[in-house]
């Protein structure tokens, strides 16, 4: 295809009608999660935490990954209050965002030093109320959404995400080398209620099949043993029914492990070098942000055209590979053109990884089932990444940056076997095939 074409495609693919409230959605998902994880690794680590116990503090984020146990709850029920007020989900995610409030200005009354468990126990509020939140957007970025449109569905989203993190993660580290740690979290607070508007404009999405099924006859605890099996049994045995299913979930597991790892100890690894907190803002936060920006949205148009299953396996090696550039600049040291090189090639792959990723979950979701669905999905994801971030620094501190980053590449290869073992002769599995 020749270039004016394919640019042409790419405008006609982005500028669908309804594309960008998933922008706005991504946003709001991405403003509060790096306060909880790397942000807050940062702070810690400008503590004199050791890389050991900054790894196993992200013990603390699992309520964001059990966030299905109470799926059925956001999937089948009012918020009191909000969603008579602004329907069921908007409800629930605008009490999320009240409680992501009160969880961020809790960390900002905290200091690792004076009171490190307050502030373990808020970072551990704002993790549950991430993940309340998470759960009642899902169900936004579905809505009007065709399975052709995955993969810039997913482009734009990921885009939204990525533009909040780099919102919050930039601002946060300015404020933070201006007027302390304190203080950044404090103003950070308030930024989340901005998110609150972006909401309020987005169209409700239609309830799913399942509402309503219950008889208002039954007692209380009938109604919580219907709500459980039409909420959290009924989707998952749906999710069965796939053919390898059990291939699906290893892969929701393996796919983003090195991308984990790497984020992890990535920002640890450039204060080691010598690069400073006003550094790691300018090169990471700014520059790395913008071309992880530009790999997701690219890597959406690709996903379109090549098919979920062909992106995840051409994206996942390229990524790979990209980590290496890590093992260039731990040689070199503290050399800021090769900083700049580094964080350009694993930002800009791990943006089209994210993103072929996100795709994968929307094709793996029944629209009846979404949000639930997606939140069994995404607690397989959290535990091996919880897991993944858990074990990175122990790693670290025991084979030295360089061989740590050697060996992320080679964290892919259980994930690249079993993909290209789901494959049938038309190269997508069925549920992840373009027709």
């Amino acid at each position: 295809m020749k270039l004016a074409s394919l640019f042409d495609d790419f405008i006609d693919v982005y500028f669908k009608k309804g594309l960008s409230s998933k922008f706005f959605i991504g946003f709001t998902c991405g403003v509060p999660f790096l306060l909880r994880l790397a942000i807050l690794d940062l702070w810690l680590k400008d503590y004199g935490l050791s890389n050991s116990l900054i790894g196993i503090i992200t013990l603390l984020q699992f309520p964001f990954a059990f966030k299905f146990l109470w799926a059925p709850f956001i999937e089948k029920f009012n918020f009191p209050f909000l969603s008579k007020m602004f329907g069921q989900r908007k409800g629930w995610a605008i009490a999320s965002q009240l409680l992501l409030f009160v969880g961020v200005i809790g960390m900002a009354t905290s200091s690792p030093s004076s009171s490190l468990f307050r502030l373990l126990f808020f970072t551990s509020l704002v993790a549950f109320a991430d993940g309340c939140q998470d759960m009642s957007l899902y169900t936004f970025q579905l809505s009007k959404t065709d399975s052709q449109m995955y993969g810039p569905t997913a482009g734009i989203y990921v885009f939204g995400y990525r533009t909040g993190l780099f919102f919050s993660k930039s601002i946060t580290l300015y404020l933070a080398h201006c007027i302390g740690w304190n203080a950044a979290y404090f103003i950070m607070a308030f930024s989340i209620f901005v998110c609150t508007f972006f909401i309020l404009k987005i169209d409700e999405p239609k309830p799913n099949k399942m509402v309503s099924n219950i008889d208002g006859k039954q007692g209380p605890l009938q109604i919580i043993s219907s709500t459980m099996t039409q909420c959290l049994f009924d989707p998952f045995k749906n999710f069965m029914k796939q053919p390898d299913w059990k291939s699906f979930i290893a892969v929701v597991v393996l796919y983003r492990a090195g991308d984990i790892l790497a984020q992890k100890m990535a920002r640890l690894f450039y204060m080691d070098l010598g690069f400073s907190i006003l550094d790691i803002a300018n090169v990471v936060q700014v520059f790395g942000s913008i071309a992880t920006l530009f790999g997701g949205v690219i890597g959406g148009y690709f996903i379109k055209r090549l098919g979920i299953i062909r992106s995840m396996i051409r994206f996942g090696i390229i990524h790979a590979i990209s980590c290496l550039c890590y093992v260039a600049l731990a040689a070199v040291g503290k050399n800021l053109p090769m900083f700049y090189f580094s964080v350009f090639v694993e930002n800009i792959t791990s943006g089209a990884v994210t993103t072929a990723f996100i795709a994968f979950l929307y094709s793996m979701s029944n629209k009846n089932y979404a949000a639930t669905q997606y939140a069994l999905l995404w607690a397989f994801y959290d535990l091996g990444g919880t897991f993944y971030r858990t074990v990175s620094g122990i790693i670290a501190d025991a084979l030295g940056w360089m061989n740590f980053f050697l060996i992320i590449p080679l964290t892919f290869i259980p994930c690249l076997i079993i993909l290209l073992s789901i494959r049938d002769y038309s190269g997508e599995p069925e549920c992840c095939r373009n027709t």
